[in-house]
């Protein structure tokens, strides 16, 4: 629409800003060393548009279909910022869906396992103490209902990114949900879901809105 404008004349430092954003296979990011044979060529692009999002401090949703590696290029996003998170002493939190917490531990263990990963469970008691000291964790991995049940803790700590995965569980902008998950503070948050088409207005608006 920019070109089309009669009212709105972008200088070229725009303009290039929005290439960057529209055309993500033209940025220049290093995959990280260990992934470089085995993220494809699509899930590279993907990366690079998390890395370029997260320079400038923007949101982000990774709709890809199920199956084609999203955790796999959150899992590159995360390496790729190791030195930082570790410089910041802020790690990394996913929040997803309770029957996948551990399916994430294992992605973990296997593409990253220089990354020191724990997943935030059990009792109320338990889930306090991890929470309590987070020291040399990089990755912090809970659920949505463990997410609402702690909210007053979450809510105090910051951390270098938030991912939530199947984010269509947040249904809508006023559930319990989505209310909770807006209060987690973070420098990045990327939302990621298998099913972008068939959400209907409302959770889509939910997401981004979580997002954004």
């Amino acid at each position: 629409l920019i070109e089309d404008s009669h009212i709105f004349s972008p200088e070229q430092s725009f303009r290039d800003f929005v290439d960057r954003l529209i055309q993500p296979e033209k940025l220049v990011f290093e995959v990280p060393e260990r992934l470089v044979h085995v993220l494809r060529d699509y899930q590279v692009q993907g990366f690079k548009w998390m890395k370029q999002l997260a320079q400038f401090g923007f949101g982000g949703v990774l709709a890809d279909d199920m199956g084609l590696g999203k955790t796999l290029q959150s899992i590159a996003f995360i390496l790729s910022e190791l030195e930082n998170i570790r410089a910041q002493r802020e790690p990394v939190l996913i929040v997803c869906p309770s029957s996948v917490t551990y399916n994430w531990l294992q992605e973990l263990m296997k593409f990253a396992p220089e990354l020191v990963a724990v997943v935030v469970d059990g009792k109320a008691t338990e889930r306090k103490a991890l929470l309590a000291d987070l020291r040399g964790v990089d990755v912090v991995i809970t659920s949505y209902p463990l997410v609402r049940r702690d909210v007053l803790i979450y809510e105090k700590l910051h951390f270098h990114t938030v991912i939530f995965d199947e984010a269509q569980a947040f249904k809508n902008a006023m559930t319990q949900t989505a209310r909770s998950v807006k209060k987690i503070r973070a420098g990045n948050r990327f939302g990621l879901t298998g099913t972008p088409v068939e959400n209907n207005q409302q959770e889509l608006w939910a997401i981004f809105h979580v997002v954004f």
